[in-house]
């Protein structure tokens, strides 16, 4: 599968680790707690039997809601210290990288490989989120790193029975971490059996892929529910537009003229392979199956989200690491390429540059403008947690659910399309806006607050959230 190669340089492993371990651990404070992000930090906080409660109804796996139970008994309820896990599981996915592109394209294309998705924008942006894609990745990837250990195996007996524990370890992390990690099951068995060094361990892959299963009979009930109500009821996603793929290989380059230079090299890598290359239909499976699939798919099931993704694109860095290895330029020194397309990364990679969602911005509006007595509507109703982080953290410790602390202040989160009853003494209601067309396409509840109310402002508080103040 790869050229013969020196034994791989220490050294250069644990500068990798040191450079990235420095560089995700830089700036975890810098953005605002948005997104999903409180809704993980709130289940993390309730106790074991509330969270497995809502795990059944949700489509996440138990795994990285735990490990965040733990870790925040142990570290301030700040966004910095958070972010520390997710920042360090992304961080060590240049390990199982380093050694897989070392393994298929010698020690130059373990080294590009690395450092490509070292300055990756992309992935400096969800190693600072308290998610669990940056250990969704770091399963994924050290998957295929053994996998490629399991068809060595005939060659070498002693890494038999080791393999298969360890792709069971890692797929099993993967899919407990996330249920997109099942993708990634499923790409490994197309690679066992359509890439000609890897078929040795097709039997052993199946193994693995049954233990994997057993292994997971505890969530299969809830994987398949969860399914079957997304498919049924439809997801949040858009379809996407025909350019979609090249977005994405856009987010994965950290900018357009990037993207151009990395399909050039795959193409030029491509063209100059005499033979046919294990090595490269790897990385490419890796890269595109899911990239393409996954598009073709969301037009009858949308899904189509850069975060679903996230997995495939280490494929990708592996894949313009090992095109490389390909690409001479005559009496130019072999590093020189490598190393322009590394420049390329880095001179576009910005990890200080902050987000431009400020949630806290949203509460602040609604605080100036709350005058006598209030109600506070927030649609839809999952934004309530964003909006109680912005507002204090402190909601998130205490013994009663956020939902009722809010009621105390006055703010209430609207599900669907019912305005909730207001006192009749309220004077001003203010309408949190947060994409309320996801729940109530029609906009119900804002036409009947005109019919009740007189709507005396409007602000884009923040990006995508509309704040209305209305009054009698």
């Amino acid at each position: 599968m790869s050229p013969r190669t020196s034994r791989y340089p220490t050294w250069w492993l644990l500068a990798l680790l040191a450079l990235n371990l420095v560089l995700k651990l830089c700036w975890l404070g810098v953005n605002e707690l948005a997104g999903d992000e409180p809704f993980t930090v709130y289940w993390a906080q309730r106790p074991i039997s509330e969270l497995f409660g809502m795990l059944r109804s949700e489509n996440n796996p138990p795994l990285y809601f735990l490990l965040m139970h733990g870790w925040s008994l142990l570290v301030p309820l700040e966004p910095a210290w958070l972010r520390v896990p997710s920042a360090i599981f992304s961080a060590l996915t240049v390990w199982p990288l380093f050694l897989l592109g070392r393994r298929l394209g010698g020690n130059k294309a373990g080294i590009t490989a690395a450092l490509l998705f070292t300055f990756s924008q992309h992935h400096y942006q969800f190693a600072h989120e308290v998610r669990a894609y940056p250990l969704l990745v770091l399963a994924c990837t050290w998957a295929v790193w053994q996998l490629v250990h399991l068809a060595d195996s005939p060659r070498h007996p002693s890494l038999r029975p080791a393999s298969i524990i360890w792709l069971v370890a890692a797929n099993t992390l993967a899919t407990w971490a996330h249920y997109f990690g099942w993708l990634m099951v499923g790409l490994e068995l197309v690679m066992a059996f359509s890439v000609a060094s890897l078929r040795p361990g097709r039997a052993k892959m199946l193994a693995t892929t049954v233990i994997t299963i057993i292994l997971n009979i505890p969530l299969l009930g809830i994987l398949f529910s969860r399914a079957g109500s997304s498919l049924g009821q439809g997801t949040w996603v858009q379809p996407p537009s025909w350019e979609e793929p090249y977005n994405m290989l856009m987010r994965w380059s950290n900018a357009p003229v990037v993207a151009v230079l990395f399909l050039v090299i795959v193409a030029w890598g491509f063209a100059r392979q005499r033979v046919s290359g294990n090595s490269l239909t790897l990385a490419t499976l890796w890269c595109a199956v899911p990239l393409v699939a996954m598009f073709l798919g969301s037009f009858l099931f949308p899904v189509y989200v850069d975060r679903y993704l996230l997995f495939a694109s280490i494929g990708y860095y592996l894949l313009v690491a090992l095109a490389l290895n390909l690409c001479k330029i005559p009496r130019v020194p072999a590093w020189v390429l490598p190393a322009g397309c590394v420049m390329a990364m880095f001179a576009t990679f910005t990890p200080w540059r902050p987000s431009p969602i400020h949630p806290s911005r949203v509460a602040a509006q609604v605080e100036s403008w709350s005058k006598g007595n209030t109600a506070v509507l927030i649609q839809p109703a999952w934004y309530s947690l964003t909006y109680a982080w912005a507002v204090s953290p402190h909601y998130f410790i205490g013994a009663a659910p956020v939902e009722m602390a809010l009621k105390e202040r006055g703010v209430w989160s609207v599900p669907g399309t019912v305005l909730p009853r207001l006192d009749s003494s309220t004077v001003t209601v203010i309408h949190v806006d947060a994409w309320a067309s996801l729940t109530d396409p029609g906009h119900v509840v804002l036409h009947e607050l005109r019919k009740i109310y007189q709507q005396t402002d409007s602000i884009e508080a923040d990006k995508k959230v509309m704040v209305r103040r209305f009054e009698k």
